[in-house]
C-alpha cells in the first residue's frame, strides 16, 4: 500500500479529514488584511463601477484618479468583452483596490474571506497595485490582472499560486491591449524542462501564460473564454468549518476532461501538452534548446543536460547541412522509468517555418521509442521535441508543488 493510502486511512480513522495537518484536502485558508491605515490616505471611487482606490500617505491625487481610470477601463474590458465575473469585495458592495509600494506582481488581489453560506466556495478580495506603476501600459496591465485576479477569487479560490500568475497574466494582456515587457516569456522559454506551472519562482510562473494563451488561441472561439470556462466547471466545495480550500477539482482536471479527442480519436491531455511543446519550440522568444549538433557523420549519443519536469519540455536541434542526398536519419529515445514522455520531430525549412511534424509512437508506460526520419532533402534542421507528460502514478496537479524530473537519451545515427 502506498503512503498517500496509508495516510488517507490513518485520516479517516482518527475523523481529522479537516483538520491542519497532512489529512487535510487543501491548501489552508490564508485570508489577507487591507493594508488601509487610519490616518493619511486618499481615496477615489468610480461613477461606473462598484469599486475605491486607495492611496498610501504620500499618494499624489494624479496617482490616484490614473489608477481609477485604469481600474475602470479593466471594468470595462474584464466583465464587459471577456466576461469575467466581477470580484466580490467588502460589506458596502465596493471592490477595494489600495496603491502600496512594493507589490510582487505590480498588480494582483488578495482573498479577504470566503462566504461560509455559499454552496460552493466564492471568495471576497481586494486589490493590491505598485504606486510606481507608471501611467499607460504598465499601470493598465496592472489594473488589469488585479482585477482579473479578483474575478479569479470569486469563482475559483483554490486555485494554486501558480496557475493563478499564469491565467491572470494572460487576461490582463487581452483586457489592457498593450504589450508590455516579456521579461516573463524570456524566463519561461530559458528553462523549458521545468513544469509549465511553477509558482516557485514569480517571473517564470508569469510567463506560464503562453501555455493558457496556446489553449485559449487554439480552443476556445472568444477570447479569453477557455480559462473562465475551467473556472465554472471547477467548482469547489469546502464545508464552513473546514479551514482548508478543497484542491479538487483543478482547472487541469477539466482539462483533462475537456479537450479528450481535441487531437484525434484516442488523444488526451498528454497530446495537448505535446502540441505545446512543439509550439512553443517554433516561437518566440526562443526556447533553449538542450543539443544543437551538426548531421552526425556516425551514431551518436545525446543526454539530457537538464532532467525534465512534467510538462516540460527537452529540445535538440539537428542541422541537416552536409548531409548526403537522400540521406535519412534513425532517432531513438530512451528515459527513465516512473515518467512517461510524448516525442515528435518537426522539418524545418531555412527560415525556421515548419515543413511537417513526425510523431514517435510509443505504448503508454514504453521508456524508449524510435523512428527513421525520411525525405530530407528539402529539410534544413530538425527539432527533435522531448515532453514529460507525467508520473506514472498520478496525473499531473499543479498544487504537488514537487514534481520529480527525469532524464532521457537521445541516440542519432545517419543512413
Amino acid at each position: 500500500m502506498r503512503l498517500p493510502e496509508l495516510v488517507a486511512l490513518a485520516c479517516a480513522a482518527a475523523g481529522l479529514a479537516s483538520s491542519r495537518s497532512a489529512c487535510a484536502d487543501g491548501p489552508e485558508v490564508v485570508y489577507a488584511r487591507p493594508p488601509q491605515g487610519s490616518e493619511g490616505w486618499s481615496r477615489a471611487c468610480s461613477m461606473r463601477h462598484p469599486t475605491c482606490v486607495h492611496g498610501v500617505p504620500g499618494t499624489s491625487p494624479q496617482t490616484l484618479l490614473a489608477t481609477l481610470d485604469a481600474l475602470d477601463r479593466a471594468w470595462d474590458v474584464g466583465t464587459g468583452v471577456l466576461a469575467l465575473p466581477g470580484p466580490d469585495g467588502g460589506l458596502d458592495g465596493s471592490w477595494d483596490a489600495y496603491l502600496v509600494d512594493g507589490v510582487a506582481e505590480v498588480g494582483r488581489a488578495q482573498l479577504g474571506w470566503r462566504d461560509p453560506r455559499g454552496v460552493i466556495d466564492r471568495g471576497a478580495s481586494f486589490a493590491l497595485i505598485d504606486r510606481s506603476a507608471p501611467a499607460g501600459c504598465a499601470l493598465d496591465l496592472a489594473a488589469a490582472r488585479a482585477l482579473s485576479w479578483g474575478s479569479l477569487l470569486r469563482a475559483a479560490p483554490a486555485t494554486d499560486l501558480g496557475t493563478a500568475r499564469a491565467e491572470t497574466r494572460m487576461l490582463a494582456r487581452l483586457s489592457a491591449a498593450c504589450a508590455g515587457p516579456d521579461e516573463d516569456e524570456r524566463a519561461f522559454q530559458a528553462e523549458p524542462e521545468r513544469t509549465i506551472i511553477d509558482p516557485a519562482s514569480e517571473p517564470r510562473s508569469s510567463g506560464g501564460e503562453l501555455f493558457f494563451d496556446w489553449l485559449d488561441q487554439t480552443f476556445s472561439s472568444t477570447e479569453g473564454a477557455l480559462v473562465t470556462g475551467t473556472w465554472a466547471l471547477a467548482p469547489t466545495t469546502t464545508p464552513p468549518a473546514s479551514p482548508h480550500l478543497a484542491a479538487k477539482p483543478t482547472g487541469f482536471d477539466v482539462l483533462r476532461s475537456s479537450l479528450a479527442g481535441a487531437f484525434g480519436t484516442d488523444s488526451d491531455l498528454d497530446d495537448v501538452f505535446l502540441h505545446f511543446g512543439i509550439d512553443r519550440g517554433l516561437q518566440r522568444p526562443a526556447a533553449r534548446v538542450a543539443w544543437h549538433v551538426p548531421w552526425p557523420e556516425h551514431a551518436r549519443r545525446l543526454a539530457s543536460s537538464v532532467a525534465v519536469s512534467p510538462t516540460g519540455t527537452s529540445y535538440v536541434m539537428i542541422d541537416h547541412a552536409g548531409a548526403p542526398a537522400g540521406a535519412i536519419l534513425r532517432i531513438a529515445a530512451a528515459w527513465e522509468d516512473y515518467g512517461r514522455m510524448k516525442w515528435a520531430i518537426v522539418k524545418l525549412d531555412s527560415a525556421g517555418r515548419p515543413l511537417a511534424m513526425l510523431p514517435i509512437t510509443s505504448p503508454p508506460l514504453a521508456t524508449s521509442a524510435a523512428l527513421t526520419v525520411e525525405l530530407l532533402d528539402e529539410v534544413d534542421r530538425l527539432l527533435v521535441v522531448g515532453v514529460n507528460v507525467g508520473s506514472t502514478e498520478h496525473p499531473f496537479d499543479p498544487a504537488q508543488g514537487w514534481w520529480e524530473p527525469h532524464g532521457w537519451v537521445l541516440t542519432i545515427e545517419p543512413g
